[in-house]
């Protein structure tokens, strides 16, 4: 979290677009599993390999949020399983008014090789979250879990859910066989787009089943190593969905990028857009600077925020992407390093806190807040 700039903490509206829920054992989610399926998730499980375990180790939950007499189990992650801790730690602690559940099975369910029962398991933890999450607290908002790598069975799947008034957004994982922009996809944004829905997107499942390794040079070794390519998961992804035309042909479509950081974007932008001058005919419908197309419709968590050593490099960083218009807050709860909303951009104007805490989540994800007076 950022805490190189000080300032005295103000009250603002605050939408946190990132909150990692998750069910705590697997048979939470039997219910909504036909016999067949449910008997082959707790034989088996996903059948892939999560790569954020390449050490063989699991990333932890922020130490002051594990109860010691009832610890979370070794095979979920670092997810928020108990919703009403969720509700008192986070949202009641921290006066959060909309929180979007991003946690879920989609990253790994999409990696499987089953595209079926694949897209089974999204089913069964998007009604899992609606009746165990969404049902207990108004605040609560769902990024709708698809199988990304079986288009058919995800848009029966956002027809199904998409006009819950608590699902907002579609979720993928980056990892994937062929880059967003494919042709392959257009089928889900035309349901996102049909049902007032935006497209979220979170690293994982690179590497892991049907995907190729997470780096041109093949797998990492430990999970700081892999932290340090998340930034070119979303890049390939970015200048997929510009050049391959997504926003020409589903303009209304919107994409919140998630955990993935943001002083990349710089420097993807003007290398996009001085490539795109020399090199436009091949992508003539491609009728504007790429940086439009991204400040449009493409809006970037501050979650994991990078941090110099000078404060001032980051607000250099933010006034180069535009981050008054193109960043949404994120806490990442509850994973080690997730961000407390009284210690991030401390140190920036209060206009543009409101935007990055409230405004721009609203505007991506077509949300309303429960109260609309602005806290000052």
């Amino acid at each position: 979290m950022n805490t190189a700039v000080s300032a005295k903490p103000r009250k603002f509206t605050i939408v946190d677009t990132d909150v990692h829920h998750n069910y705590k054992n697997k048979s939470d989610l039997f219910p909504y599993m036909s016999k067949f399926n449910a008997e082959r998730f707790a034989e088996y499980g996903y059948g892939v390999q999560a790569s954020t375990a390449f050490n063989g180790g699991k990333l932890g939950r922020r130490i002051d949020i594990i109860d010691p007499e009832n610890p979370p189990p070794s095979d979920i992650g670092p997810v928020a399983y108990d919703v009403e801790d969720t509700k008192a730690r986070l949202l009641d602690n921290y006066g959060i008014e909309l929180a979007l559940l991003t946690g879920g099975p989609g990253q790994l369910a999409s990696a499987m090789l089953d595209a079926d029962f694949g897209s089974a398991i999204c089913r069964a933890f998007n009604d899992f979250s609606v009746e165990k999450w969404l049902e207990k607290d108004s605040r609560f908002r769902l990024a709708l879990h698809v199988n990304s790598q079986d288009p058919a069975g995800a848009v029966e799947e956002i027809k199904r859910l998409g006009s819950h008034p608590a699902v907002c957004a579609v979720m993928f994982g980056c990892g994937a066989p062929r880059p967003f922009g494919n042709r392959f996809y257009h089928p889900i944004y035309e349901a996102c787009v049909e049902n007032g829905l935006a497209l979220a997107m979170h690293f994982g499942g690179e590497g892991a089943g049907l995907n190729p390794p997470p780096s041109a040079a093949g797998y990492p070794s430990y999970y700081i190593e892999h932290r340090q390519l998340r930034p070119s998961f979303y890049m390939v992804h970015v200048s997929s969905f510009v050049f391959e035309g997504v926003f020409d042909k589903f303009p209304s479509l919107k994409v919140g990028m998630l955990e993935g950081g943001f002083a990349w974007l710089a420097p993807l932008l003007w290398k996009m857009d001085l490539d795109w001058k020399g090199l436009r005919r091949q992508t003539p419908w491609v009728d504007r600077l790429p940086s439009e197309y991204v400040k449009e419709h493409i809006r970037f968590a501050t979650q994991p925020m990078e941090e110099p050593d000078n404060p001032e490099a980051l607000k250099h960083i933010i006034d180069w992407i535009d981050g008054g218009r193109t960043l949404m807050f994120a806490t990442d709860y509850p994973h080690w390093d997730w961000d407390d909303p009284t210690m991030t951009l401390t140190g920036f104007p209060d206009d543009m806190r409101r935007r990055i805490f409230s405004q721009n989540a609203l505007d991506t994800f077509g949300l309303t807040l429960p109260s609309m007076s602005q806290a000052a």
